[in-house]
C-alpha cells in the first residue's frame, strides 16, 4: 500500500509515518484528525494543498518519505 491510498487512521496509526508529518508540517496536527480516519491520505493533502495549508512540495517530500519507509 502506497501513501495516497493508505487510510488516515493507517497512517497515524504508524509511529514512523505520523514523525515525518509532525516534522515537516506540524500545522497538520492542530487539526482534527480523527474527522478523517476512514479518508486515504491522498485526498487529505491534496485537500490541505488546495486550502494552502501546507505547500505544494512540502506534501510531495512528505508522501516520498512515507513511501520509502512503507
Amino acid at each position: 500500500m502506497d501513501f495516497r491510498h493508505m487510510t488516515v487512521k493507517d497512517c497515524f496509526a504508524n509511529p514512523a509515518c505520523k514523525a515525518i508529518i509532525q516534522e515537516y508540517a506540524p500545522q497538520i496536527m492542530k487539526y482534527p484528525i480523527k474527522l478523517f480516519n476512514r479518508k486515504s491520505c491522498g485526498e487529505i493533502f491534496d485537500l490541505v494543498v488546495s486550502k494552502k495549508i501546507v505547500p505544494e512540495d512540502v506534501a510531495r517530500t512528505i508522501e516520498a518519505k512515507i513511501n520509502e519507509i512503507l
